[in-house]
């Protein structure tokens, strides 16, 4: 039985390999998807992380880039979730090849209602009841802080996922305003709204709106 462990980069994930190699768990491989799309603080996470462990994390990507991908699929959503079906599709692939396996992912306690009951998948954060809070601490106590990410974001995705939440977004237009450009660009090529609620520039002017009242209560 090969235990691979499914690692998103996140403080979850993170906090999930670190205890299993803490608890000297069997871990055979590591999987990372790369999206392309992750900030560069993720990717030097990463590389912080194989290091300190002293593992290959197998990098693993789409066969077509999700630049590629966007001009087909455009933006995702809560029903076409394009992006993820990739993803987990290329980690099952990877998967498959190495059977039999058993997946680990890193789902908190606080997800424990996202867990599939299914064969080949275990939750070692769910059953050891580690929160997403007990989980960033134990990370940061570790020596990770993505290069504080995680002091801006709730949670680290994507930078162009449609799926954050509006305190992301205005995390992304606030302290990276290059990223938040080219989503802009990225509306321009698209027929379908970033968001239902909002539009990229209602979003734009909103976050200035409110910037600006901050600045004003100061």
């Amino acid at each position: 039985m090969n235990n691979i462990i499914s690692l998103s980069g996140g403080k979850d994930s993170t906090a999930m390999l670190l205890m299993m190699l803490e608890k000297k768990s069997r871990v055979d491989h590591i999987v990372f998807f790369d999206t392309g799309w992750e900030f560069p603080e993720m990717y030097k996470h990463i590389d912080k992380l194989e290091k300190y462990i002293g593992r290959r994390i197998v990098r693993l990507s789409p066969r077509n880039s999700f630049d590629k991908l966007f001009k087909k699929y455009e933006f995702a959503s809560f029903n076409t979730r394009w992006c993820t079906r990739v993803k987990v599709n290329t980690i099952n692939k990877f998967c498959r090849k190495n059977k039999p396996y058993m997946q680990y992912i890193g789902f908190s306690y606080d997800e424990r209602q996202r867990i599939k009951k299914t064969m080949g998948y275990c939750y070692p954060l769910v059953d050891w009841k580690v929160t997403e809070d007990d989980a960033l601490k134990y990370c940061i106590e570790k020596g990770f802080n993505w290069g504080g990410l995680y002091e801006k974001y709730e949670r680290v995705s994507c930078w162009n996922c449609p799926l954050q939440n509006l305190k992301d977004l205005k995390a992304l237009w606030k302290y990276f305003p290059e990223y938040w450009q080219k989503l802009l660009k990225m509306q321009e090529h698209s027929k379908w709204q970033f968001r239902k609620d909002y539009t990229l520039k209602e979003l734009d002017e909103r976050f200035r709106k409110e910037e600006r009242y901050y600045q004003l209560e100061l």
